[in-house]
């Protein structure tokens, strides 16, 4: 097995570490042990930053979405429905960090 000990402090994670494009979740199958990782990652003095854009995925089998729509957290249109934008994922919708729940 070919060891390189490439200088660098932070590993920087793009949306494809995700399940499906779904933020705060990991595909299993190219990361099927994630704390691991990160484990390993600090033992040699390293970070780890997974990449969270301000959009979520309209998938209904989501939780993130499903709660976000429940409890209406996205931003709305004018017409009181929620916001339905084209971002990676796809059809997605934008949290309102403006409401205090």
């Amino acid at each position: 097995r070919l060891h390189l000990d490439f200088p660098y402090d932070v590993l920087w994670l793009d949306i494809e570490h995700t399940d499906g494009k779904r933020y705060f979740t990991w595909d299993r199958a190219n990361f099927p042990n994630p704390a691991e990782m990160q484990r390993k990652l600090a033992e040699r003095g390293r970070k780890m930053v997974t990449i969270v854009d301000p959009h979520i995925k309209r998938d209904s089998n989501y939780h993130v979405h499903s709660e976000a729509t429940s409890k209406g957290y996205y931003i709305k249109k004018a017409d009181g429905s929620d916001f339905d934008g084209w971002c990676w994922p796809g059809s997605s919708s934008y949290l309102d960090f403006t409401n205090a729940e």
